[in-house]
């Protein structure tokens, strides 16, 4: 595992330096596989557990996605709606089509089922808006001190007994997926300005595991919460 130190640095070096102006932008195939050719959300399915944020912290967010919105439109695909807004804590399956994913699925969910999930609160900061490997634009999180990363750890470490990931966990929110086409130098310099704006109102987040849950997706705007973690 990484200390809290080696992980902060990681999360800054990308999370830092946001800067989508230089030339035409083009998404990830990520962005395809769950993105049609009108900018809508297609069939994509599997499950994870997240932290389900709370309903004032949810609602602050949604004035991000409405200057987004507003201003750069042209930037993104289908809007989320603020009431999906969470931070996963782990992800477990996913796949385009619902049968190559639908065993693992019911097997993640016999084994998660009987994992116990201490009751915890975790305090996490506001770090930057950021560009999620030209997929997302998100908002970076990171815990308050060593305890509440060692705490997180904690929780991640159980979840990755089922399903070991091959890379390190960076906690965000997602607010908007790019659009499928790509954008312009010219918006993208438009969106640098959106974000700074962004930047310049930080809001801390408090996870809490009884808001933790285990889901099942078929899109990325569409979750179903199957039950609570916390026991």
């Amino acid at each position: 595992m990484e200390s809290y130190q080696e992980f902060l640095n990681r999360i800054n070096s990308f999370e830092k330096n946001f800067d989508l102006s230089q030339e035409d932008f083009r998404p990830k195939q990520a962005v395809l596989d769950k993105v049609d050719e009108n900018n809508q959300f297609r069939p994509f399915y599997g499950d994870t557990t997240v932290f389900v944020l709370s309903s004032e912290e949810q609602e602050f967010f949604k004035s991000y996605t409405d200057l987004l919105y507003q201003e750069t439109p042209e930037c993104f695909s289908e809007r989320l709606a603020h009431d999906t807004f969470h931070m996963t804590l782990h992800d477990l399956s996913n796949a385009p089509e619902k049968s190559a994913v639908m065993q693992n699925m019911q097997e993640n969910e016999e084994k998660i089922r009987i994992i116990y999930f201490p009751s915890a609160e975790i305090s996490m900061k506001f770090n930057a808006v950021f560009n999620m490997n030209h997929t997302a634009l998100c908002i970076g999180l990171f815990p308050a001190d060593e305890t509440e990363y060692q705490k997180l750890m904690n929780l991640y470490a159980l979840v990755n007994q089922i399903q070991s990931l091959p890379y390190p966990l960076t906690p965000h929110i997602t607010l908007a997926y790019y659009n499928r086409n790509g954008f312009s130098a010219e918006s993208g310099k438009k969106l640098n300005q959106i974000v700074s704006e962004l930047n310049q109102q930080p809001y801390n987040v408090l996870l809490d595991t009884g808001r933790l849950f285990y889901q099942h997706f078929s899109t990325m705007k569409d979750y179903e919460n199957i039950f609570c973690l916390e026991k």
